[in-house]
């Protein structure tokens, strides 16, 4: 076996197992990048396969055309899938037609032009270098500035300048072979599939370690999100929420927010638990469409929650109060009868310069008793700390 039809095999055997480990990574995750880019290395798997039985096919022209078609398509299968994983808001139509217009001028044009020249050159190596620069734009155009989002760029960018390289490559040595046959025999081949070996080891353990670094980070966001509720477990608000009382500064206000599902035992009894399963995903759903960025919404246990609202002025408490009873009030249930109101009570406390946070909670929580107390559906404003609930001098507050 020659030098280079081995490296060809090599290079399969590379594909190959790389698109096994995308595809055993991402099988069970909703990550699709890992789904495109085994895809992606099938396909040059199939490359240096239909490279390697060059001599068992007859055409000449279907075989340049195959071998240019299948590589061409890895790289844009590669940039598609980074297309959707770092621009999803972009279309992958743009990649899917450079491969077919640059697969059907490779048969009708660049097979005809005269082997071993720099027009050759471009117009067979061009289409390889724009498809990976595409996925380097696609990277870095997503702003992620991530260690593995920055080698994979790079090592896109690379690729991109190897095969400009390639295009004139045969000006500087014995020529280009006349046919994807002799090319296979040539030196050329030989250090060609060398550098292609080694770039698609690095570019396969980049994308390799861009996945891994997605997967990780998406279980760390299972493990912090209550399943039921979609709001963030006790442990994650708690580590959330200490963190920012302890870096709170004089001149900015916040609130904790104590939310109870009001008579949910009852809701559980009559209708069952999976009734009050629903009750509880759907006011996790209303608190999490509510809430603003930097604010906090967890589930602290139960039907309990827990928000935490910086920069939330007391006097406009209120009105978000009352967006969230109003949203909860709207919400339709497919297990609990319609005549049945769903209602919630609060407890706010405003979070005191320098104060720990189990303090604060534990004033929103006397305030939420309150609320109870006063007949639930409302919400009632803690005093400082030291003092009990207390009202306020605003519309909608619970005399506490």
């Amino acid at each position: 076996m020659r030098g280079a039809t081995f490296l060809l095999v090599i290079n399969g055997f590379i594909g190959l197992s790389f698109a096994a480990a995308f595809l055993g990574l991402s099988w069970r995750s909703r990550l699709e990048l890992g789904r495109w880019c085994a895809a992606g290395f099938v396909s040059a798997a199939a490359t240096v396969t239909v490279e390697a039985l060059a001599p068992l096919i007859a055409s000449a022209r279907l075989l340049s055309g195959l071998s240019f078609s299948l590589l061409l398509l890895a790289l844009t299968l590669i940039a598609a899938g980074l297309t959707r994983h770092y621009r999803p808001g972009l279309s992958v139509a743009p990649a899917v037609i450079l491969w077919a217009g640059c697969t059907l001028f490779n048969v009708a044009v660049t097979y005809d032009l005269p082997r071993g020249t720099l027009t050759h050159g471009l117009a067979y190596q061009g289409p390889f270098a724009a498809m990976a620069a595409l996925g380097a734009a696609r990277v870095l155009g997503s702003g992620r500035r991530g260690p593995w989002d920055r080698l994979l760029a790079g090592i896109l960018a690379i690729v991109s300048l190897q095969f400009l390289a390639k295009a004139g490559a045969p000006l500087f040595s014995d020529g280009e072979a006349a046919d994807v046959r002799g090319y296979v025999m040539s030196v050329y081949a030989y250090y060609s599939q060398t550098l292609g070996a080694v770039l698609s080891l690095l570019l396969g353990l980049a994308l390799l370690g861009v996945i891994v670094a997605e997967l990780v980070a998406e279980t760390a966001r299972r493990l912090e999100h209550d399943h039921l509720s979609g709001a963030l477990t006790r442990a994650a608000f708690l580590d959330g929420a200490t963190s920012f009382t302890e870096r709170l500064r004089s001149d900015r206000s916040a609130c904790l927010v104590m939310a109870d599902l009001d008579r949910f035992k009852s809701i559980n009894d009559r209708f069952g638990h999976a009734a009050g399963d629903e009750v509880i995903s759907l006011f996790g759903a209303v608190l999490r469409n509510l809430a603003q960025p930097g604010e906090l919404c967890g589930r602290l246990g139960g039907e309990e929650f827990c928000l935490l609202l910086p920069d939330l002025d007391i006097r406009e408490a209120p009105a978000r109060l009352e967006a969230i009873r109003a949203a909860l009030a709207s919400r339709t249930y497919q297990l609990v009868p319609a005549g049945v109101r769903v209602t919630a009570s609060f407890g706010v406390a405003m979070i005191g310069n320098g104060e720990a946070l189990d303090s604060v909670m534990r004033r929103a929580d006397r305030a939420l008793y309150d609320a109870k107390a006063a007949g639930r559906d409302g919400y009632v404003l803690a005093g400082s700390s030291g003092e009990g609930a207390r009202p306020a001098a605003l519309p909608g507050w619970i005399d506490g």
